[in-house]
């Protein structure tokens, strides 16, 4: 059972856009239905953790502290933070906030 990118939440999330909540709503709780059926472990973090595959412990936690992101979401983040910074021709590799203050000072 794929999650990333899964094109039956795919399907939901346009359904919903388009106003088709009933649609939406039975799409995602087949969606549920299938990775819990599904028995695998999905949590991609690699740290032994007591709340390894709870989600909702982990994500509580991480919102908490404040200080990362859980590792299942590093992926989706650079992801768009990849398309972004396309927008300026990849420049963010050589983004410094010294550059920056740098260029703000001329």
């Amino acid at each position: 059972m794929k999650i990333d990118n899964n094109e039956i939440v795919k399907k939901q999330q346009e359904l919903s856009t388009q106003g088709l909540k009933k649609e939406a709503l039975e799409m995602k709780m087949e969606f549920l239905k299938k990775v819990k059926e599904s028995g695998v472990d999905h949590c991609s973090c690699k740290e032994p953790c007591p709340h390894h595959g709870n989600c909702y412990e982990c994500v509580v936690l991480h919102r908490g502290h404040r200080d990362h992101l859980p590792f299942c979401f590093w992926d989706m983040i650079n992801e768009k933070l990849y398309g972004l910074s396309r927008m300026t021709e990849g420049s963010l590799m050589d983004y410094s906030p010294e550059i920056e203050d740098a260029q703000k000072d001329r």
